[in-house]
């Protein structure tokens, strides 16, 4: 990119050399950066012959442009920009900014960096980067590993395929695929990859009796201190727990809302640009819980960017007054700063 400030001007759009666009698009010389730190340069491209090198060209080697593109879509040899499912570029441009910037602030503020800082190295940032940097297999620039694992996690999930399936799945893939392609052995891996890059849960045993859960000063304990209940359905064999909540950790998803610009944008949106109706409640921040509140606690009221979270459940019954009791129940923690959509 050092090369390119040398040979083009600030808003030239360039031939972006990265492993996916392979010198066939043009694009801003901002894009082509994120898309060189996302996937890397084409290996082959070792002649910047595009780019300004002196080098006398050969007339296969001219560069294509927009107008030749049509045809290229029509062969599936361009990634179709237009695919909605795919968002993980834009996060990621989104928390290298995020970083860029934080790192910034910590050598303005004292030259080190804060090692308690999430953006710091080797934090989810860098795991997601890594990630994305990771091939399918040498060549494929239609998925990375991260993508296609997380689009057959959905469908196990949308129909319902058991683990063992899952697994025995994944293996014929990897000897289908070419060798030393990148996929994971085993559903366990699968699901392991997502925990690393903060997509996945906590399981946390629960008393049978929804006395107590058995984690910090209860995490050893092998029965219930209220109602002496064993913690396993068969303490002799293997130990597996009667009953078990899984939590997806709250702290790290609140966190990443301020990781991208967009998110603090939004985090702000009901008092920067919402307008406030006088006769119809079109926001919780029109309610009057939500204005009493700013009125008792002024110093949070001031920074719009401090989330207000929201309770929701379904099947929440802990005194057994419904006619059902649910063994499972699914419990939400919605952030209300942000605009509502109307669908």
């Amino acid at each position: 990119m050092d090369f390119i400030k040398e040979n083009f001007g600030d808003n030239d759009e360039i031939l972006c050399p990265c492993a996916r666009c392979l010198n066939q698009k043009y694009l801003d010389q901002a894009n082509v950066k994120n898309h060189i730190l996302m996937n890397g340069m084409d290996c082959t491209y070792t002649r910047w012959i595009y780019h300004g090198e002196d080098i006398n060209l050969d007339a296969n080697e001219l560069p294509v442009h927009d107008s030749d593109t049509g045809s290229l879509h029509g062969m599936g040899v361009l990634e179709d920009d237009s695919n909605g499912d795919d968002r993980l570029e834009g996060i990621l441009r989104d928390l290298q900014t995020a970083e860029e910037q934080c790192r910034t602030d910590g050598e303005n503020q004292d030259g080190n960096s804060d090692d308690g800082n999430p953006m710091d190295k080797g934090s989810f940032l860098d795991h997601v980067m890594k990630e994305a940097k990771c091939q399918l297999y040498l060549g494929c620039s239609k998925f990375s590993r991260f993508f296609f694992v997380v689009k057959l996690l959905h469908m196990k999930s949308l129909y319902r395929i058991t683990n063992t399936a899952f697994s025995a799945i994944l293996k014929i893939l990897i000897e289908a695929f070419p060798d030393f392609n990148t996929l994971p052995k085993s559903y366990n891996e699968a699901k392991k990859l997502l925990k690393d890059l903060g997509l996945g849960y906590e399981s946390i045993h629960v008393c049978f009796n929804n006395c107590v859960l058995f984690r910090k000063n209860y995490a050893k304990h092998d029965n219930c201190p209220i109602c002496h209940l064993s913690r396993w359905k068969d303490p002799e064999r293997k130990k597996v727990p009667q009953k078990v909540l899984r939590y997806f950790p709250l702290a790290p998803r609140l966190k990443r809302i301020f990781a991208s610009k967009q998110g603090v944008e939004d985090a702000q949106w009901h008092k920067l640009k919402r307008e406030p109706s006088e006769k119809e409640m079109s926001h919780p921040a029109d309610g009057e819980a939500w204005q009493d509140f700013d009125r008792e606690y002024l110093d949070f009221a001031k920074d719009p960017r401090n989330l207000r979270l929201g309770l929701a459940t379904d099947g929440f019954n802990p005194f057994g007054n419904f006619n059902t009791k649910y063994i499972m129940w699914p419990v939400f923690v919605v952030p209300y700063n942000f605009p509502f959509v109307d669908l």
